[in-house]
């Protein structure tokens, strides 16, 4: 009995100290957001309005300016899902969003796509980052990226990148300091 007893102790005690050990492991600390003159979180993700909102807030606050709200009088934001014919042909797009000639070549107009089907899979950190890579070619006129750190990259970043990821490849966004940058050809 006494056997039993000091045999059960034991495993009490190696069972809470696994158990300690495994919270400890568990616990990583956050890493501290950067700071940023908006705040992200008033993205609505069923409004692509207040992503335009956004931008032209961090370009005015971080930039100085210009003010792209009152430049771009005509500003177009919609969700596009294409249609059923369109998916029985195999003719569906193989990017999230898009700009257009309309709007990268017209300095007062924003005409960007997006498509819900990618949209509803994305993160809200990829979703701030499809926003941004589209803002960036349809109001600076960059052309894609070769680097996969920068939001002119040809396709949304993976999953897990974090707001920092986010933070850091706007400012080189806003800048205008990212490796290679080339602009969109708009003919007079």
């Amino acid at each position: 009995m006494k056997y039993i007893k000091t045999l059960l102790l034991f495993f009490v005690l190696l069972m809470s100290c696994s158990k300690e050990f495994e919270t400890e492991k568990e616990l990583i600390p956050e890493e501290a957001i950067l700071s940023s003159c908006v705040d992200y979180s008033l993205a609505d993700e069923d409004n692509l309005l207040t992503y335009w909102n956004l931008f032209v807030a961090d370009v005015k606050c971080s930039r100085g300016g210009p003010d792209y709200g009152a430049l771009n009088t005509i500003v177009n934001i919609s969700f596009i899902t294409p249609s059923a014919e369109e998916f029985a042909s195999g003719i569906t797009p193989d990017h999230a969003g898009y700009s257009t000639f309309y709007g990268y070549c017209n300095s007062d107009v924003v005409n960007i796509g997006v498509i819900k089907d990618y949209w509803e899979d994305y993160t809200e950190i990829q979703k701030l980052w499809l926003m941004y890579h589209e803002f960036g070619h349809d109001v600076y006129k960059y052309e894609h990226s070769s680097l996969p750190t920068d939001i002119m990259y040809p396709s949304v970043s993976r999953s897990d990148i974090t707001m920092n990821d986010f933070i850091k490849a706007k400012e080189k966004l806003l800048k205008r300091d990212f490796e290679g940058i080339k602009y969109i050809y708009c003919p007079e």
